[in-house]
């Protein structure tokens, strides 16, 4: 290398580190709430997926790709596996057209979580008017629009497993649209099939001819359908999305036609935590085609909205009831290679028979659910690349519904038995104590940081989620922290690291803007726990606030 080589290049090392150094300076005082991917873009194509995208392409190439990919062995032996890209200065996910932080963050009423994402009442189908139909397969199905002129997507209960589809979509959607997540307005409602007009350009496939619906074909979706004693049927409704649909959005990489798209999806947080959501509720009908992106209006701009879609498969795993849900991939290697090796003795999951606990509800269990092989039918690249920190953001989240939230909205599944309601409610509950269990022991569990200015100095105080959870004695927790600038560290028993006014003058004397930085490990039983290092720096009121947190 020549000279003016290596001065080109020893300026451009130094140009580097000085960004680097912005960077750094700028995320301990900037928290990034917004991502702010609604800009107005051009209407992009409509996306299509199927079961090559669902199957071929992300079991067989892109996890082919993965096992092939030294780099991502080498971190994740290493400890230090890729982490989420669109995380903020906190550690939390900022808002965006994907997810939008409501609990923990932004606590929701009883009343609001109950709700949902549910705008209006439930739909008055007296008079509706079919507008489309499916009349053949396994799930068939119409579109209705109700006398105020909205539309709704319509699905069945079995008549041998009433309730079950409806009941389960309903709870989870409102799970998940407290979680964050983008979600349909679904209700359950009632139909009369003789109170329903057929509309005039009405086609459905026969025999792979497409012709005109008549009278007998309505009869004919209902003959397998959940009837009610009152000779209603009920149903799950859910309303059109607003906006154009453009097709799902992949697993795996960027929607080209997006401008706002910029984070490979596989590196987006919120998908790779939605992991442990659907774990909890046993969604496992994670694929492509369970999300749509809509291209939507808002305050005059234009651009794509991320949804999740269809949860009729949730907590019982879907129909027909098979046990394998949740516990292995619909083709599953390594259970066929098992069985191999072991002559067929070792028994699969799909062999196995389920425990149907009611016709309602299906096979929805706690005490065989196991959190760290849990796993969707189909594969799902960002589940693959959770890391240790994403569950704990999830958790954070699953752990912020109260019981008595968790009961208004297996309330709204309407079970007719009550028992089946107090039983869907003790499982969610005993299944969020057995995930807790298992992914706060990962990481240290210390969350929801504030800081509590005092006349003698200042108070950092955090929550123990483990303690919050029952699973440890807080007699057995202490908390060792150190200031940064002094070398002594100290010891406390509480949920909170005091600062006396002498130390804080002096800490900010020597740096006024900040950041004064605490390192906090937590200690049960001998063993201790990664730091987090909580950075605090004065805002515009000139008051410290919590700015940065690393964890690990």
């Amino acid at each position: 290398m020549g000279f003016r080589t290596k001065w080109v290049f020893l300026i451009i090392v130094a140009a580097a580190a000085a960004v680097a150094f912005h960077v750094e300076t700028r995320a301990a005082m900037d928290v990034l709430w917004v991502d702010f991917d609604m800009k107005n873009i051009p209407e992009p194509k409509e996306r299509d997926a199927d079961l090559y995208d669902n199957f071929f392409h992300e079991q067989m190439f892109e996890e082919g790709k993965q096992i092939l990919d030294v780099p991502r062995w080498v971190r994740t032996v290493a400890g230090h596996p890729k982490a989420a890209i669109n995380v903020n200065a906190v550690d939390e996910v900022p808002d965006s057209s994907w997810f939008t932080n409501r609990h923990p963050l932004r606590p929701m009423t009883i009343g609001e979580v109950a709700r949902g994402p549910n705008k209006g009442s439930v739909p008055d189908f007296e008079g509706a008017t079919i507008t489309r139909a499916k009349t053949s397969g396994v799930t068939p199905g119409m579109q209705l629009k109700d006398a105020k002129g909205d539309a709704y997507l319509i699905k069945f209960d079995r008549n041998d497993y009433p309730e079950l589809l409806s009941a389960a979509e309903v709870m989870s959607t409102k799970i998940l649209y407290a979680a964050g997540y983008n979600v349909p307005e679904n209700y359950i409602a009632y139909i009369r099939p003789d109170r329903l007009k057929i509309g005039d350009k009405v086609q459905i496939t026969d025999g792979g001819k497409k012709r005109t619906m008549e009278r007998s074909d309505l009869e004919k979706m209902f003959e397998n359908a959940a009837l009610q004693p009152d000779g209603r049927y009920r149903v799950l409704a859910s309303k059109i999305l607003s906006g154009k649909p453009k097709g799902p959005f992949s697993h795996v990489g960027i929607r080209r036609d997006d401008p706002n798209d910029l984070i490979p999806h596989e590196h987006r947080r919120e998908i790779r935590g939605l992991r442990l959501v659907a774990a909890w509720i046993n969604h496992v009908d994670i694929k492509e085609e369970q999300s749509l992106d809509m291209y939507v209006e808002e305050n005059g701009r234009r651009f794509l909205r991320h949804y999740l879609l269809d949860f009729g498969s949730t907590f019982s795993g879907g129909l027909p009831l098979e046990y394998y849900h949740g516990r292995e991939y619909a083709f599953d290697l390594h259970s066929i290679l098992k069985e191999m090796v072991t002559l067929g003795l070792s028994q699969s999951a799909d062999e196995k028979q389920p425990v149907v606990i009611s016709p309602e509800v299906g096979i929805f269990t706690s005490h065989d659910f196991d959190p760290a092989s849990w796993r969707p039918t189909y594969p799902c690249i960002p589940f693959d690349n959770m890391t240790d920190q994403d569950a704990f953001w999830a958790m954070r989240i699953i752990m912020s519904f109260t019981e008595p939230e968790l009961r208004k909205i297996v309330e709204a599944g309407e079970y007719s038995n009550p028992r089946n309601t107090e039983y869907v409610l003790r499982t969610l509950i005993e299944r969020r104590q057995i995930l807790a269990n298992y992914w706060l022991r990962k990481v240290n569990p210390l969350a929801a940081f504030s800081v509590e200015p005092r006349s003698d100095g200042l108070a950092l105080k955090f929550t123990d989620m483990m303690i919050d959870a029952g699973l440890v004695d807080s007699a057995m927790t202490e908390y060792v922290y150190q200031v940064q600038g002094r070398s002594d560290r100290k010891t406390t028993p509480d949920r909170i690291v005091l600062v006396d006014r002498q130390t804080l003058g002096q800490l900010l004397e020597k740096n006024p803007a900040g950041p004064i930085v605490f390192t906090i490990r937590t200690r049960r039983s001998g063993t201790s726990s990664a730091p987090v290092t909580v950075y605090l720096t004065p805002g515009k009121d000139r008051e410290l606030r919590v700015s940065r947190i690393v964890r690990g």
